[in-house]
């Protein structure tokens, strides 16, 4: 949220000035603060009311921080680790429109090889929605019948306690606060009283925080796909080159022509149906941290970490068999569907997202 504003005219109301020039002041504030360095969180044995009062307060400006280099997630995780003495720490969250994955948000260590996207019936966190409620496991070996967030294998198998708190948003549960230690760790009932606390005070807001940022990108959605439109993409893009200089980025255009002769035959709202629904097919198929753009009529972006490239390739053909054997319940025979596809690489073909999109897009008019 950028602290500059446009001059209001001359005249104008004075009091109107005084409260705009103020929140300029706050949100310029917010904007450029740094994470201060707070003092270690007391113990729960320490506990008294001037230090649950201390713990409440730090837990407050916690939540004030927006910076990228340290977003409010991964700080709470750390707060709530230096209090608790546990030795991990991960927010979820359950992934709109889609009842079968959850998505790990913030991770305190966050493990490379632990997949952000997760299946739902096979994790802690999944057991933990279905459930609505705290759970704590003091043996990882002896319930056996349990599902856990994670795999044989991963950095976290040799943790043997896990306490888990839903976040849970007018009455639904959209996410978990998970936390692991290691064996016979077990957190005492104050400790637990205050994280109770902490799950209640960071689902609401949590909630507060989507909010704002769906409010934000109203102007960022493009209308009739819900994708980000040209610009934003652009700029999500470069985000993602940033994000993944040393392993190089894949972006690919996916142009679908037809739509036309589909609104002339069946009417505007079905064509603009039928585009939102095929967006939704790119959603579904995507992983976490892609990034995906409505370009222009037809015209979908949508780049991955070149690590990825399998996967991003996988979702491509999904993509173009479901275009090819789309049901169209009003008509007997098929609409066709051209599809062509393009592809530009960072840093071989480009090294800022605007000539990265560029090449995608000189390569997919030879193409076509």
């Amino acid at each position: 949220m950028s602290p500059k504003r446009n001059t209001p005219p001359t005249g104008g109301n004075s009091l109107i000035k005084q409260v705009g020039q103020g929140l300029d002041k706050v949100l310029s504030k917010i904007n450029s603060r740094s994470s201060p360095a707070s003092p270690p969180p007391a113990s729960p044995k320490e506990l008294s009311k001037a230090a649950t009062l201390t713990l409440c307060w730090q837990l407050e400006e916690i939540f004030l921080y927006h910076d990228e280099k340290n977003p409010w997630p991964k700080e709470l995780l750390k707060f709530v680790l230096a209090y608790s003495n546990l030795s991990w720490g991960f927010l979820t969250e359950i992934l709109v429109g889609d009842p079968n994955h959850y998505v790990i948000i913030a991770g305190q260590p966050l493990p490379s090889s632990l997949d952000t996207r997760q299946p739902m019936s096979s994790g802690l966190a999944g057991y933990v929605h279905s459930q609505a409620q705290p759970l704590a496991i003091t043996s990882i070996k002896s319930v056996e019948e349990l599902p856990f967030i994670f795999y044989p294998g991963d950095p976290l198998k040799k943790a043997a306690t896990f306490y888990a708190w839903p976040l849970i948003y007018n009455g639904a549960v959209r996410g978990s606060l998970l936390l692991a230690g290691k064996a016979n760790q077990i957190l005492d009932d104050e400790a637990i009283h205050f994280l109770d606390f902490v799950a209640l005070r960071l689902s609401s807001h949590y909630q507060q925080f989507k909010l704002l940022n769906w409010v934000l990108e109203l102007n960022q959605l493009e209308t009739q796909t819900a994708l980000p439109h040209r610009t934003y993409f652009i700029d999500r893009l470069e985000r993602l080159i940033e994000a993944h200089k040393q392993d190089g980025v894949t972006l690919t255009l996916l142009n679908v022509s037809g739509f036309g002769r589909y609104a002339l035959s069946f009417g505007q709202a079905e064509a603009a149906k039928l585009l939102k629904e095929l967006a939704n097919v790119l959603l579904e198929r995507s992983a976490h941290d892609w990034e995906l753009g409505h370009l222009s009529y037809g015209l979908f972006g949508i780049a991955a970490p070149s690590t990825d490239k399998f996967n991003l390739d996988d979702a491509i053909v999904n993509f173009q068999r479901t275009l090819s054997q789309w049901s169209i319940p009003t008509r007997t025979g098929r609409i066709n569907f051209v599809f062509h596809r393009s592809e530009a690489n960072f840093p071989s073909d480009g090294q800022k997202s605007e000539s990265l999109l560029e090449v995608a897009l000189s390569n997919l008019a030879a193409s076509s």
